[in-house]
C-alpha cells in the first residue's frame, strides 16, 4: 500500500486520489496568476500543521517578505508556524555556483533541517541556469532521489505559458505532474485544475472546478468523475405530492428515490406545485431541500404564505433547508458540492431543483449536460432522495418535445402547459412516463384560485373540454407523425 501525504486542501485529496505519495516529486505547472504559488504554499501551511517541517526554497523576484505578506492575506495561514515549522530559503546566490551544487545544497539544507517536505517554487528561474535541457533533467532527477532517500517529499512550481507545456525534462522526471488553468471562456475567467499523472494513485481525471478565495484554494472535483453509476434500486415506498388527484394519477405518489421532471410554460404552476412536494413531506418529517434558482428566500415565503403553506416556519424549524443562488456565472460542480454538502448534513430526502434549465445553462462545455445530470440523479437515487426537477418547456405541445433531458434521463416526467382552447386558457397536467409504476395517463385540468393550487377530478372538469384538448393533441401528434410513431 502507498503511503501519501494528505494535502488537506479542500477537494484536491479526492482527485488525487488521496493525497500525495510519499517520497515523490510533485510538478504544478501553470500560467501567470493561475494558482502555482498559493497552492504550494497552502500545502506547505497544512503539512506544518500536521508536525512536519516544511522547507521553500525560492529563486523568484519577490522578497520572502511579500510572499508571507500575500499569505497573510489567506485564512488558512499560521504565522506561529513560520520560523519553526516553516521555512523560507532562497537559492538565488546559491545557483550562481551551478545546478549541481545548487542540488546539493538543497538536500544537505533538508537533511540537516529535518524537513519532510521540501518545495521549490519558481523552477523557470532555476532552469534559465541550465546549459541544455540535459542539465535541467539531470538537476530534477538528483533533488528528486537524494530528497527520496531521506524520506522527503518534493513539490516544485513551474511557470509556463499558454501556448508551451513547460520543460520536457520536468515533465519526465516528475511523479506527479498538476496542471492549473485559468482561461477565458466568453468574456468570465474559469479555474480549473487538472492531474495530467500521479504514479501510484487512482487519481481522477479530466478537468475539475477550482476557486482562489480568502480561505485559499477549494477544488470541486467533477461530478461524474465521481459518481457515475449505482446499482441500488428503486424501493416500494410512495412520496405524495399532497395534492389528492395527482396522487392517485401517480398511483399513490412518486417511487422512492426517483427523479422527476417537472416541465411546463412559463407561468403554469410548476413553482407552487413543487412547493406542495416538499410541504408535504415535511408535515410527514421528511426533511427537504428546496433549490431556488429564480426566486429569492422572501419570494418563495410570500408565495407559500399566499397558498396556505408556512415555508418559512419549515425552514425555521430544521425539516426544510433553502438554497438560493443566483445562476450567474454559476460552476455546476460548485453547486453540485453545495447539493450534496447539505444532502449528507441534513439526511435530506425530498429534493426541488427550480429549475433545472438553470442548471443546464450553466453548463457550458458542448454535450455534457445529459452525463452531469446522470450522474447527479444517481447520486440522488444512491442517497434515497426523491427529487422533483422544474423545467421550463416553451412549447405547448409535449409531443414535439422528446429531448433527452425531460424524456430519457429521469424515471419520471410530469408536463404542465396552458392550451388554448375555443378562445379560452386552460392549465393541463399529464403524466408523460413512470418507469416504476403504472399510471393514468389522462389529462386533467389545474385550478390555481383562491389561495390554492389543485388538481381537478374528472367529475370537476369540464368534459367537453378536455376530450376536445386531448382530440386537438391527437391531430398535432398525427400531423408531425402520421405513421403513429412517437
Amino acid at each position: 500500500m502507498v503511503s501519501i501525504a494528505e494535502t488537506r486542501v479542500a477537494g484536491l485529496d479526492e482527485i488525487l486520489g488521496g493525497g500525495i505519495p510519499l517520497r515523490t516529486m510533485l510538478l504544478i505547472l501553470g500560467t501567470p496568476g493561475a494558482g502555482k504559488t498559493i497552492l504550494a504554499e497552502q500545502i506547505a501551511v497544512q503539512q506544518a500543521k500536521q508536525g512536519k517541517r516544511v522547507l521553500i526554497f525560492t529563486a523568484l523576484s519577490e522578497s520572502h517578505e511579500q510572499l508571507l505578506t500575500a499569505l497573510r492575506e489567506f485564512t488558512f495561514f499560521d504565522e506561529a508556524l513560520i520560523g519553526d515549522r516553516i521555512r523560507f530559503l532562497s537559492i538565488q546566490t546559491i545557483l550562481q555556483d551551478g545546478l549541481e551544487a545548487t542540488a546539493d545544497a538543497i538536500v544537505e539544507m533538508a537533511r540537516t533541517q529535518e524537513a519532510s517536505v521540501v518545495i521549490l517554487d519558481g523552477f523557470r528561474s532555476v532552469a534559465g541556469f541550465a546549459s541544455s535541457g540535459n542539465d535541467v533533467r539531470l538537476f530534477l532527477y538528483a533533488v528528486r532521489t537524494q530528497l527520496a532517500l531521506i524520506d522527503v517529499t518534493s513539490i516544485v512550481t513551474l511557470e509556463t505559458s499558454p501556448n508551451q507545456d513547460g520543460d520536457s525534462g520536468a515533465l519526465t522526471i516528475a511523479d506527479g505532474i498538476v496542471r492549473l488553468h485559468n482561461t477565458l471562456w466568453g468574456v468570465r475567467h474559469r479555474r480549473h485544475i487538472e492531474v495530467q499523472k500521479l504514479r501510484a494513485m487512482r487519481h481522477l481525471n479530466g478537468l475539475h472546478a477550482m476557486a482562489i478565495t480568502a480561505d485559499g484554494i477549494h477544488c470541486y472535483p467533477r461530478h461524474e468523475a465521481v459518481y457515475r453509476t449505482t446499482d441500488d434500486g428503486v424501493g416500494p415506498d410512495r412520496t405524495a405530492f399532497g395534492m389528492p388527484e395527482l396522487d392517485a394519477m401517480l398511483h399513490g405518489g412518486l417511487n422512492r428515490g426517483t427523479a422527476t421532471f417537472l416541465a411546463g410554460t412559463p407561468g403554469v404552476g410548476k413553482t407552487l406545485t413543487a412547493l406542495r412536494y416538499i410541504m408535504t413531506g415535511a408535515e410527514k418529517g421528511e426533511p427537504g431541500l428546496f433549490v431556488a434558482l429564480i426566486e429569492s428566500t422572501g419570494q418563495l415565503y410570500d408565495k407559500a404564505a399566499n397558498f396556505g403553506m408556512d415555508l418559512r416556519g419549515a425552514v425555521e424549524r430544521g425539516i426544510v433547508t433553502l438554497l438560493c443562488l443566483p445562476p450567474v456565472e454559476m460552476e455546476v460542480d460548485v453547486f453540485a458540492a453545495m447539493l450534496r454538502e447539505r444532502v449528507e448534513r441534513y439526511g435530506i430526502r425530498r429534493l426541488v431543483i427550480d429549475s433545472a434549465a438553470a442548471v443546464e445553462e450553466a453548463i457550458i462545455e458542448p454535450h455534457r449536460a445529459a452525463s452531469f445530470f446522470t450522474s447527479l440523479l444517481n447520486y440522488l437515487r444512491e442517497h434515497d432522495v426523491t427529487s422533483v426537477l422544474t423545467q421550463e418547456r416553451v412549447s405547448r405541445s409535449v409531443f414535439h418535445d422528446g429531448d433527452v433531458l425531460t424524456t430519457i434521463i429521469p424515471d419520471n416526467t410530469l408536463m404542465m402547459r396552458v392550451v388554448e382552447y375555443h378562445n379560452d386558457r386552460r392549465r393541463i397536467l399529464s403524466i408523460v412516463k413512470m418507469r416504476q409504476s403504472g399510471f393514468d395517463a389522462g389529462l386533467r385540468e389545474v385550478r390555481i384560485a383562491d389561495g390554492m393550487i389543485r388538481v381537478l377530478p374528472v367529475d370537476e372538469s369540464d368534459l367537453g373540454v378536455l376530450t376536445g384538448i386531448a382530440t386537438q393533441e391527437n391531430r398535432e401528434m398525427h400531423a408531425v407523425h402520421p405513421d403513429g410513431g412517437a
